[in-house]
């Protein structure tokens, strides 16, 4: 496949700028998603809250609503620990090293867990594309001897939309997505969990400066070209 050097060069110019990681802090501000009755085979079945889960990021006044994707840690409201802001790609290098796990496997996996967010953000299917992001993170959620939620229409549900979430996962455009992995915290009950949302939108002011730069620096590469 021909693919063109302009627009290779425009995609790794646009990844080198927004896929560095960074630290943000953030605040749990709870849910108004539903609860459901949901366990695993270390919970215990108990009422958990499903997206959206509200975030105060590095102190704004705004809310971002993110979904969970590790059910099995615990977080409690108005909780704030500092998470690395990671790419799907980022993400999946640190998680398959520190699991010994593929990258492939994890980054296919987070890309999953990306197409489930989007449907749960559209309003679609929001408890099961929840439900499933959770199943992807520990199968025992899938498990009616565990999970009261995981029976009835509820079991097909769900495996309809793990088969559609890895049926689009190649479809996922990398960069419209954030996960915050957790890198420290002040935790009063137990770990906090890892979230995913949507990529922030540059201010128009970052954009116009980094327009200018990449001018810049297209008039010294042309000026190079022409001495040489």
């Amino acid at each position: 496949m021909r693919v063109s050097w302009y627009a290779l060069a425009g995609a790794v110019c646009f990844a080198a700028i927004c896929q560095v990681s960074k630290a943000d802090t953030l605040t749990f501000n709870n849910s108004t998603g539903s609860l459901v009755d949901a366990g695993s085979s270390t919970e215990a079945a108990q009422n958990v809250y499903v997206y959206p889960y509200n975030f105060s990021v590095n102190g704004s006044s705004t809310n971002t609503q993110l979904m969970c994707i590790s059910f099995d840690d615990h977080i409690t409201n108005g909780e704030s620990w500092t998470a690395s802001a990671d790419t799907i790609a980022q993400a999946a290098l640190s998680i398959s090293q520190a699991t010994n796990t593929s990258f492939s496997l994890v980054e296919t996996g987070l890309e999953m867990d990306a197409w489930l967010y989007s449907q749960a953000a559209s309003g679609t299917s929001t408890v099961n594309a929840q439900m499933a992001a959770w199943v992807l993170s520990d199968s025992t959620v899938a498990n009616s001897s565990y999970d009261p939620y995981y029976t009835g229409a509820n079991v097909a549900a769900i495996d309809n939309l793990l088969s559609e979430a890895y049926a689009n996962a190649g479809s996922v455009n990398l960069n419209d997505y954030v996960v915050y992995v957790p890198t420290s915290w002040n935790a009063s009950d137990g770990v906090p969990q890892t979230f995913i949302g949507a990529a922030p939108t540059p201010e128009p002011g970052s954009l116009a400066l980094l327009g200018t730069g990449l001018l810049g620096m297209g008039g010294v590469f042309r000026r190079r070209m022409r001495k040489a």
